[in-house]
């Protein structure tokens, strides 16, 4: 019993210094091409479900952190788009912790385009708190995500996650595709609490088969850079971030698409 208090005390600690959800990558910035049109993949639109509005093929991916070198908090994430005849699915599973402590998160969505400019979607969420020896819990929330493509170029954004067990989440965005191979992108979040934080990042595709992706923000645990490899329709992706008084935190993701062509064009 010792054990799994402190194991629950260290959780929440974590959680109060990274002032941030469990369930919600910092390994990676996984929402990276949210705002932008040929830099979706399935894990953007696990972050904003308007994303999926923007996915034409069968893609899926899985997503594992290690955060901060913890054996008790590492982070998994299951997803899969299915595009159908106006728009797409997503189903998705988020697990966070070990067995003394987790937390687990259900999400459906989808994602409808509105013309060749407005993108739309609604995420469904169901997420549990298990603690060893005094039972589970759970709740429903939402989230759900606009995108308004100006031109071919320059993309906006807005976003609102509604947690079972944080206070509402807000953000809004803007995304430069300055080429195929180059993309800029600056997000502001806030809370319910009025907190306040400010995301920076981008992506460049050096060659073909290799991009880069470096993140910047004004939370600690945002920051981050990764290795991106493309073989064919997989899209390997090595990454960590960095804070200051916890450590690292690595990341590994996989991504799938149903074509011949790398998931990012």
């Amino acid at each position: 019993m010792k054990q799994y208090l402190l194991t629950f005390v260290a959780m929440l600690l974590i959680a109060m210094l990274s002032a941030q959800p469990f369930i919600v990558p910092i390994g990676r910035n996984p929402g990276i091409g949210t705002y932008s049109r040929h830099f979706q993949d399935v894990m953007t639109a696990w972050t904003n479900p308007a994303g999926l509005s923007c996915l034409p093929l069968l893609t899926a991916g899985i997503y594992a952190e290690n955060r901060f070198l913890l054996k008790a908090t590492p982070l998994y994430v299951a997803m899969i788009a299915v595009p159908v005849h106006t728009g797409a699915f997503g189903l998705s599973l988020a697990r966070f912790g070990n067995t003394a402590y987790h937390q687990q998160k259900i999400s459906a969505a989808y994602g409808l385009p509105l013309g060749r400019k407005i993108g739309i979607g609604l995420q469904l969420n169901y997420e549990a708190i298990a603690v060893q020896g005094f039972g589970t819990s759970g709740m429903p929330g939402f989230d759900a995500g606009l995108l308004w493509h100006m031109n071919e170029k320059l993309h906006t954004g807005l976003h609102v996650l509604r947690s079972a067990y944080m206070p509402v989440v807000y953000s809004a965005g803007v995304g430069f595709e300055a080429s195929p191979d180059f993309l800029l992108t600056a997000e502001v979040m806030g809370t319910g609490t009025n907190d306040i934080y400010i995301k920076a990042a981008t992506y460049y595709r050096i060659v073909q088969s290799l991009a880069l992706q470096l993140g910047v923000a004004s939370r600690p645990p945002y920051n981050n850079a990764a290795v991106i490899f493309h073989v064919h329709a997989l899209q390997i992706a090595v990454a960590a971030s960095f804070h200051p008084q916890l450590g690292i935190t690595p990341s590994t993701t996989l991504i799938w698409q149903l074509s011949s062509q790398p998931v990012a064009e």
